[in-house]
């Protein structure tokens, strides 16, 4: 009984710290321009291999689409603190899931996901997909690493 008390604790506060965060993506967001696109990958399971090597890949996409003029909610920014809420976390981190990504996708702001190559193999974006696709957010699937492929995906979400 003690360590399911426990647990809901752990679980509340989870929810609590990443419903604050939250509020302050989505206000980032509602400040981007008109669509707002954000990309899909790897980052603690599957890709590259390492946390590393997957926030410098899809960080290096944000910033190339950034340089274009498309407006991209940046999650690598996020990505020390959303550490620092679940450094006590030792199963996947669904809670960033459900109180982080959940709501920024379900608010409406974004207007397209753009998965980066092998996204298939990592639990979160696989998540991403499911809910993109449950809430009809339009989806495009980056072949090449080309900056040109999204350029092109999102001109169709003008």
């Amino acid at each position: 009984m003690n360590s399911q008390k426990s647990r809901e604790d752990t679980e509340s506060k989870y929810k609590k710290e990443l419903t604050e965060l939250v509020e302050e993506a989505l206000l980032e967001i509602s400040r981007l321009k008109s669509p707002v696109i954000q990309f899909c990958g790897p980052i603690s399971t599957g890709g590259l291999g390492s946390v590393t090597e997957n926030l410098d890949c899809l960080h290096s996409m944000i910033q190339a689409a950034k340089r274009r003029g498309i407006s991209v909610f940046n999650q690598v920014s996020y990505e020390k603190r959303l550490d620092d809420i679940l450094r006590d976390h030792h199963e996947y981190d669904y809670p960033l899931l459900d109180f982080f990504y959940n709501p920024i996708l379900k608010s409406g702001k974004i207007s397209g996901l753009v998965f980066l190559p092998l996204w298939e193999t990592s639990i979160g974006s696989q998540w991403e997909h499911n809910a993109g696709e449950s809430l009809q957010i339009p989806i495009f699937y980056l072949k090449n690493m080309l900056i040109s492929e999204v350029e092109s995906f999102y001109r169709t979400l003008s």
